[in-house]
């Protein structure tokens, strides 16, 4: 019995994904939360709708039917269900997407709230830091 496209993507997003490398490990995170965030309906798929939110919040861009539809069909989805998230995996995998990007323009709103409640216990000493946890520092005394 052949396997549906929604059973084909499920296994190659397992073979692509299968790692503990702490760097599939937070791609795989980070479109999780990105699929969770969009499937609205809690039904495991990103619907028309869903996915058209998405893309209009991460690109600027709107979805229109006929994309919808080819994108599923690209990635072996039916449209009445939408994308899973194995679909979404795929996606951004493909050359030219960034997760990480997507990931901060969906989530800016809550990591710029953490960021300016930090910085208003922080004293104004003239440091400048940039990095992960402000750990670089490029005041112009250093």
């Amino acid at each position: 019995m052949p396997e549906s496209n929604n059973e084909s993507a499920s296994n190659i997003g397992a073979a692509l994904f299968q790692s503990s490398d702490s760097f599939a490990v937070e791609f795989m995170d980070k479109v999780r939360l990105i699929h969770e965030h969009f499937d609205k309906d809690n039904d495991g798929f990103l619907n028309f709708e869903e996915l058209s939110s998405l893309q209009l919040i991460t690109s600027g861009a709107e979805m229109d039917g006929s994309n919808f539809g080819m994108i599923c069909q690209a990635l072996g989805c039916k449209p009445s269900q939408g994308l899973g998230l194995d679909a979404l995996k795929l996606t951004y995998a493909a050359q030219g997407a960034n997760v990480d990007e997507d990931y901060e323009k969906v989530f800016q709103a809550s990591t710029t709230g953490a960021k300016k409640k930090t910085d208003e216990n922080d004293e104004d000493d003239g440091v400048i830091e940039v990095g992960d946890g402000g750990v670089i520092d490029i005041s112009p005394d250093a």
